[in-house]
């Protein structure tokens, strides 16, 4: 049986055999404990995924996210952030842990990833998970329980998960049954037999016994022999498993990026293939029509696109009530719930300050909501994956609620480009995505500058589009309500997705 498994990128975590040794059992005499066959079988039944660097991890006690601290206890190697390795996702002093790589096991065979076992670690549990990984496209992640308020550190190289392949079908096919021992003579006689031998071995020992003594301990299971010298058909008194053979391609001399070959993304067929990349002069038009207010003045020629109907021969995807109303009027009630928990950052363009609700927060305040959100972007995702034919992997970067009042507008824009040409901190963003939440508003259209269309959104419409020029769009200006609407973004990069949203994929 393989496991393949696929880094996501070359910094990903070390991934090695899982050893036998544990501390505590080392520290005891004669190191007894290493005697019990089961517990070093355990030690070492799997991998284990190794933290890069020292990290600490410390809880108030709160419920929130933002009552959870991570810090890293040294500098992370060039090209990594604390925030790729581990952070806090679910709230209540759950911290969560990115092994970056994507299993792949055969058909049939599950992944079953914990914590290392046997191996106890003050104030912090475990929490097991059990994934599909002959069929399952994204990488999952480790969690960890903080028990109480306090401090937990993680030292450099220590395993923070630990995996092994488990067989889906034998457990489905494993029919539990409940007997008397005394039902089966011959399993009854070699219990009997160990029993006895047992006893006989303890009395000698608590009576002091020279030989029995020198002995130390019944070895019968250890090495896989019944009392009566049968030896056992099968039986493991050591495991060693195979440490992870590096396949990932290294050239010795790196390709000049003219020799590059782009492994293609999306199928020969995509649409994405006939859409021009570059602003055109379509573009400058389309920006045109738009005042410095953020209205159009002139709807004239304009193609209006009202439903998904209206949007056949579209190169963009529209799909009519995605959401449902009593689901969008959730969400919208939860936006007016949690106002205390609307985003706000002198770092970032002040433009989005007191306007929008992370996933991350609405999730952990309101798990039905956060359920809503996530089972949309799902839907809407496998869409645009259809609609455009994508081929290669793809991961969300964002999710969250914003709020557009009365007077809003957005100038046209490209969600990863900017129209000089300079640098744009979003340029890794593919694909573009909104759920509108109300139509109980006037103005704030979706306007495409290079297709000149217009989108009137109705309550529960998903609009999914590229992020490029061809696809350049503006918000036209609310001109009474409040508009409510649900984005999110698409990369091909894993390195800038939002691991949050991985996992819950």
């Amino acid at each position: 049986m393989k496991l393949t498994c696929y880094a996501l990128h070359e910094f990903a975590p070390k991934l090695v055999a899982a050893h036998p040794q544990r501390q505590w059992m080392d520290d005891f005499p004669d190191r007894h404990p290493y005697r019990c066959l089961p517990l070093s079988i355990a030690n070492a039944h799997g991998w284990d995924v190794l933290c890069p660097y020292p990290i600490e991890i410390e809880w108030n006690g709160g419920p929130s996210i933002s009552d959870l601290v991570v810090r890293a206890l040294k500098p992370p190697p060039d090209g990594q952030q604390l925030e790729q390795l581990c952070r806090s996702n679910f709230s209540r002093g759950v911290v969560t842990f990115h092994l970056d790589y994507l299993f792949k096991t055969e058909p049939g065979w599950d992944l079953l990833a914990t914590g290392p076992f046997n191996r106890p670690k003050d104030n912090v549990a475990p929490l097991t998970g059990i994934m599909e990984s002959d069929w399952l496209p994204y990488p999952f992640t480790m969690n960890w329980q903080v028990l109480r308020p306090g401090r937990v550190v993680f030292e450099e190289d220590e395993p923070f998960c630990f995996i092994f392949p488990i067989q889906k079908q034998a457990l489905l096919e494993c029919e539990p049954e409940i007997r008397l021992l005394a039902d089966d003579p011959e399993l009854s006689r070699q219990h009997e037999e160990f029993r006895v031998a047992r006893d006989g071995f303890m009395q000698k020992f608590n009576a002091g016994d020279a030989d029995t003594i020198k002995q130390a301990w019944q070895r019968y299971y250890f090495v896989g022999r019944h009392p009566d010298g049968t030896e056992a058909k099968s039986h493991l008194n050591k495991l060693r498993l195979k440490e992870p053979v590096d396949r990932r391609s290294k050239p010795a001399i790196a390709p000049a990026p003219a020799a590059t070959i782009a492994v293609p993304k999306w199928s020969a067929e995509s649409p994405l293939n006939a859409m021009e990349q570059k602003q055109t002069e379509r573009n400058e038009e389309g920006r045109r029509r738009i005042s410095a207010d953020g209205r159009i003045a002139d709807w004239r020629d304009i193609r209006i696109v009202r439903n998904s109907e209206d949007a056949d021969y579209c190169d963009f995807v529209v799909i009519d009530n995605l959401l449902s109303a009593a689901e969008c009027e959730s969400l919208c009630q939860a936006f007016q719930d949690m106002s205390d928990r609307m985003f706000n950052s002198n770092e970032i363009d002040p433009y989005w300050n007191n306007r929008l609700i992370w996933y991350a927060d609405i999730a952990a305040t309101r798990p039905a909501d956060g359920e809503i959100m996530i089972r949309a972007q799902r839907y809407a995702i496998k869409s645009m994956l259809e609609f455009y034919q994508i081929t290669a992997p793809i991961y969300a970067d964002l999710l969250q609620l914003v709020k557009w009042q009365t007077g809003m507008f957005m100038r046209p824009h490209a969600d990863n480009a900017n129209p000089d040409g300079s640098a744009h901190r979003m340029a890794h963003r593919e694909l573009s995505g909104v759920v509108y939440l109300n139509d109980d508003y006037e103005g704030g259209e979706l306007y495409f500058t290079a297709l000149d269309i217009a989108i009137k959104p109705k309550r529960g419409m998903f609009v999914g589009m590229t992020a490029g020029f061809h696809h350049e769009h503006g918000v036209l200006r609310v001109g009474s309500g409040t508009r409510l609407t649900m984005p999110f973004f698409l990369t091909f990069d894993p390195a800038c997705a939002d691991r949050g949203l991985i996992e819950q994929a």
